[in-house]
């Protein structure tokens, strides 16, 4: 029998041992004079997400959580983002508009659970599908922006820990996430909220507001409507702004964040001197010379130096408006009419480094996806006779573009929208619900920060544009010209489902839901006419346009067996119209052998529909960043240490050195597949859960998901880890002109012969196939009370924890599973968050303690060895320094609610300003903000 990992063992005792205590709590509590509400008080019993036939029993056999208003107001959250991140089984790994600026969907955020990204992840507003994106996920997945919602409007969260593709379709493999907005609010009210960091203001300063207006009484009125608008502002801060509080351990592995740039204002001419030059004593030299003009504070070792990191944004700003409209009409006294409209206006502002030349000769490739080839540019130098040209042979000046830096920031821009109308209520015996619905989502990306092949090299070398001045805006626009992409995501819906009582069993009633969908899709990612054009130097095309229409049919069935034993079976049936199809049951089993005690099972199969990105006309192209060169890194790093003896400019070139085989880019291009399957999973989950006492729940549960036919393109690490065995995948230049002159220089410094004995790569070209399996498993533990403690008010004490105990990929060349990813970088083994709520009179209080596990500092067995427990052995270093250590923060929260009508409240995250792990190997910025303070104020009237 296999054993219970340890700390699963221990996270097991420690739930029996609070139970323990809050028994010997709940029996002192008893002592005391109560009221008969407070002492009979038990957890909420709400309507399940998860099933198709209405009940009120939330104790079934599926695990679900609820998060209620009151939690989402104690956790301080700000976004709907913020309320997901806060889940343990949120994997953190999804796509986020914090890093929009190198990612092909920015300005919107996705959830992942389970490890199983966007594509296995479903996200509901009251019970129906969200609008996707306008943009897709990596080019291939449509997914639903978090970002879109209003997070003022939210009545509770819940989420399903669990595959529920029998019941909602495509996606729901990992869980799903119903957000549920108030349906019914009368009067007025308004909400604000303003946080930032105490350690400096300009950290994690946010902001947001909402007005709320509603009329009408569904019961007395027989209507209400309401309209809900709220907005969110980001605050941003510069890469120079943080500099001063870097701690040690990350200056020194990012010691680029200390450096300046050689390409500067006004610049420095680099070069050698040819060979035959007509001063032997220079000839064949290499050299660097500021331009004239660059101020003395400036120079640095000779060299006319740039500050390039107080141009790019440690965190970009973001302007969110957000808003539903909603109203409820009672057609009778069994029918209500409901519509809702969702809508979102939202636009990311990315400010990245400005521009710079690059060093006469230098190539530039990328793919022209119109043409089906490669594109090159070379960079070119100043020529002879050029106005700032001062030498007889042609030059490269490494200059900066300054003149209008407000230009090259990134805008990532988009409005979305959801309209539903339906009918819910009882109709001859059913309960129904029916509805009618339109939503999309329109996304723009524009920038000014790439070359135009023609209008850059034009301007450069005619004299067109001056350097060391300011250039007018039609000068900059010719180099620089507006370039980006347009996506639009469109769909149109019709559903119906209905449940009833159809069969009385001698252990009770048998129900039964029925329901069908239709949806019609649409999607297009465009880029620009000068992207598509191959005019824009080292960016490829998108071009993607697809649609499809889907028809699905479901039932389901639930059976109490015995009076302890309940049975329910669901089965769905979605065909892509003159495309593919998936069949999908599932089957839940809950069995009380007693009233205080549940056991609960589900075996289902789940399934993601390939993405209209995936299998549509057209394709796209993109830049692979940050990878490592297998045949060029060991020389790359040795190069790296030879120039670091040198100059201030050989310094600079060090790093160049480095990332140009340790952190490589290169092009990719990939082309849409019609055959593609679905993918497909099984998964399985067992539970108990005990009702200790009337107000104490405690729930353990384990999860296994294998998910099969995953869509992708063959993994780019291995391809390179495996090249020579598959040869013609990996085309590569020839050694450049600037790996001979790294090689050259390093001579000149050390006297050594180091040099590459391979060029760079040139690109991939690939296509989208189901190639790929993933297998999680794990536990969760849900621990939650309620405690009347009488004259001292109530006490709210929730554990919730997840324990991950497998995460495996497939290798698709070795057709074998590769090592368990648990506890590598990224995926910690253990999360858990503990919070305890009291509340007595006008008077609320409460905290958060946050965990998460230690892990390895090396993302996965492939990663670069040096990063891996023997690398640190070989270097003689603590083992401690490959690994990234455990992290634990506490929240507070504190609210008072005695003036009329008015709720204040205030939250300390952080409490204890608990310092970011230790991560030894170059990332982006740890979390600097320390404490952060928000205070909030709500009044309705």
């Amino acid at each position: 029998m296999k054993t219970l990992p340890k700390t699963t063992l221990l996270l097991a005792r420690s739930t029996i041992a609070v139970t323990l205590a809050l028994q010997a709590l709940a029996s002192q509590a008893q002592q005391a004079p109560t009221d008969a509400k407070d002492s009979k008080e038990k957890l909420d019993r709400i309507v399940v997400t998860g099933s198709n036939i209405k009940r009120t029993d939330a104790e079934t056999s599926q695990p679900l959580l609820t998060i209620s208003r009151d939690e989402i107001k104690s956790s301080g959250a700000l976004t709907v983002g913020d309320i997901l991140g806060n889940l343990t089984d949120n994997d953190g790994r999804a796509i986020s508009d914090l890093s929009g600026a190198n990612s092909w969907a920015s300005g919107a955020s996705g959830v992942s659970l389970r490890n199983l990204g966007t594509g296995g992840t479903l996200t509901l507003l009251n019970g129906r599908r969200l609008t996707s994106y306008g943009f897709a996920d990596g080019l291939q997945l449509n997914f639903s922006n978090i970002d879109a919602i209003p997070a003022n409007l939210i009545e509770r969260v819940e989420v399903l820990k669990d595959g529920a593709s029998a019941i909602y379709g495509s996606d729901a493999i990992g869980g799903v996430i119903n957000i549920i907005t108030t349906k019914d609010f009368r009067g007025v009210g308004m909400a604000v909220s303003a946080q930032q960091s105490l350690r400096h203001s300009f950290l994690a300063k946010d902001k947001s507001g909402s007005v709320t207006v509603g009329h009408g009484s569904l019961d007395d009125d027989g209507y209400n409507v309401y309209g809900h608008l709220e907005m969110y502002q980001r605050g941003s801060y510069k890469d120079s702004d943080v500099r001063p509080l870097l701690p040690a351990w990350y200056v020194e592995q990012n010691p680029a964040r200390l450096q300046l740039s050689s390409g500067s204002f006004p610049g420095n001419y680099s070069g050698r001197y040819p060979a035959n030059y007509k001063d032997p004593a220079l000839a064949g030299k290499s050299f660097t010379t500021p331009a004239p003009g660059c101020a003395p504070e400036k120079l640095v070792g000779g060299v006319c130096m740039y500050d390039y990191w107080k141009d790019s944004d440690a965190r970009p700003a973001t302007d969110r408006l957000t808003g539903m409209l909603g109203g409820r009409y009672k057609l009778s006294n069994e029918l209500t009419a409901f519509t809702e409209l969702q809508f979102a206006d939202i636009k990311a502002k990315y400010y990245t480094n400005v521009p710079r030349s690059q060093a006469a000769g230098t190539v530039s490739t990328w793919y022209d996806s119109l043409k089906g080839e490669l594109q090159s540019f070379s960079h070119p130098a100043l020529p002879v006779g050029h106005p700032q040209n001062p030498y007889d042979f042609p030059v490269t000046l490494a200059y900066r573009y300054v003149d209008d830096p407000e230009m090259f920031k990134n805008v990532g821009a988009s409005f979305d929208h959801r309209l539903v109308m339906g009918v819910e209520g009882t109709l001859a015996g059913w309960d129904i619900d029916t509805a009618i619905g339109d939503m999309g989502s329109r996304a723009t990306q524009r920038q000014h920060l790439y070359l135009d092949r023609y209008g850059y090299a034009d301007a450069v070398t005619s004299g067109a544009y001056k350097f060391g001045q300011v250039n007018s805006a039609d000068v900059l626009n010719k180099m620089f010209p507006e370039m980006g992409s347009t996506g639009h995501y469109r769909q149109q819906f019709a559903d119906f489902k209905g449940s009833r009582e159809i069969y009385q069993l001698p252990a009770g009633p048998l129900m039964m839901a029925v329901g069908a969908e239709l949806r019609h899709e649409q999607f297009f990612h465009r880029s620009t006419d000068n992207i598509l054009q191959a005019r824009i130097v080292g960016f490829s095309g998108v071009n993607i346009d697809g649609s499809r229409n889907t028809a699905a049919v479901f039932t389901e069935f639930a059976a109490p067996i015995t009076k302890e034993l309940e049975a329910t079976l669901a089965l769905r049936g979605d065909k892509v119209l003159n495309g593919f199809g998936a069949v999908t049951p599932k089957l839940q089993l809950a069995y009380r052998p007693v009233k205080t005690v549940l056991l609960r099972g589900t075996l289902t199969q789940g399934f993601r529909a390939p993405s209209l990105p995936e299998t549509g006309n057209g394709g796209a192209s993109w830049f692979n960043n940050s990878i490592n060169d297998p045949k060029r890194c060991d020389t790359a790093r040795a190069l790296r240490d030879a120039l670091k003896t040198g100059n201030a400019a050989d310094q600079i070139e060090a790093n160049l050195a480095f990332n140009s085989g340790c952190s490589v880019s290169f092009p990719s291009a990939v082309t849409p597949n019609p055959d593609l399957k679905p993918e497909r999973s099984n998964n399985a989950s067992i539970g108990l859960v005990v009702q200790a006492l009337d107000n104490l729940s405690v729930s353990i549960d384990y999860y296994n998901i294998k998910r099969r036919d995953e869509i992708g393109t063959p993994d780019i690490t291995q391809i390179l880890q495996n090249e020579d065995n598959n040869p013609g995948l990996v085309p590569r230049d020839a050694v450049s002109v600037q790996d001979g002159l790294w090689s050259a220089r390093a001579k000149e410094l050390t006297g050594q012969t180091i040099a590459f004995q391979t060029g760079a790569v040139r690109t991939m070209r690939l296509q989208y196939r189901n190639l790929y399996r993933t297998q999680v498993s794990g536990f969760d533990v849900d621990l939650r009370s309620r405690w009347a403690l009488g004259d001292w008010g109530k006490l709210d004490l929730n554990l919730e924890a997840n324990v991950q105990s497998k995460l495996l990929y497939w290798d698709t060349d070795a057709q074998a599973w590769r090592v368990n990813r648990i506890g590598y970088n990224g995926v910690p083994r253990e999360r858990a968050v503990l919070k305890a709520n009291w509340s007595r009179g006008d008077w609320k209080l409460g905290s958060r303690v946050n965990y998460s596990s230690s892990t390895k500092l090396a993302w996965d067995e492939w990663d670069d060895s040096y990063y891996q427990s023997q690398g640190c052995a070989d270097r003689g270093e603590p083992e401690s320094n490959c690994r990234v250590s455990s992290w634990t923060s506490t929240d507070m929260w504190l609210q008072y609610s005695g003036l009329k009508g008015w709720t204040l409240s205030a939250n300390l995250f952080n409490a204890f300003n608990e310092q970011p792990a230790v991560f030894r190997r170059p990332a982006g910025l740890p979390n600097l903000n320390g404490r952060v303070l928000k205070l909030s104020a709500e009044v309705k009237f």
